[in-house]
C-alpha cells in the first residue's frame, strides 16, 4: 500500500517537472521570436540612416534597452560607416536569451545574420 503513494508521489513530480520544461521552452520560443521585429527595426535604421552610423546603432541600443530588455546587439564590418544608395550592409544580431523558469540553466547566445539596404541619397 506504501509503495502506491510512493509511486503516485514521483508520479506528480515528474509531470510537473515536465510541464515546467515545456512552458519555459514555450516561453524562450516566444523570446526567439522577437528577433524578426528587431530585425526589421535594423533595416528600417539602416535604410533611413544609410547605413550602420552612430546615430543608428545609437537608436538600435536605445531600442532594444526599451522594449528588448537590452536583448539584442547589433555588429557589423560596417559598424558606424555611412554607406551610399543602394549598398547592402551585412550585419550580426547577437541575442541573449535567459531562460525563464530554471534561472540554474545558463542564458542562451544565439546569433543571427541579416542584410539591409541603404535607402539615402
Amino acid at each position: 500500500m506504501l509503495e502506491g503513494a510512493v509511486m503516485e508521489f514521483w508520479k506528480w513530480i515528474i509531470a510537473i517537472f515536465l510541464f515546467m520544461t515545456f512552458v519555459s521552452f514555450a516561453l524562450l520560443c516566444i523570446d526567439l521570436g522577437n528577433i524578426n521585429s528587431f530585425k526589421q527595426q535594423v533595416n528600417y535604421q539602416i535604410e533611413r540612416q544609410g547605413g550602420l552610423t552612430e546615430t543608428a546603432v545609437a537608436n538600435l541600443k536605445e531600442y532594444s534597452n526599451k522594449y528588448y530588455h537590452g536583448n539584442f546587439a547589433v555588429e557589423s564590418e560596417q559598424l558606424n560607416k555611412k554607406v551610399s544608395y543602394g549598398d547592402a550592409v551585412d550585419y550580426t544580431v547577437k541575442g541573449t536569451f535567459d531562460i525563464k523558469i530554471f534561472p540554474i540553466v545558463p542564458d542562451v547566445h544565439l546569433n543571427f545574420n541579416g542584410t539591409g539596404v541603404s535607402q539615402v541619397r
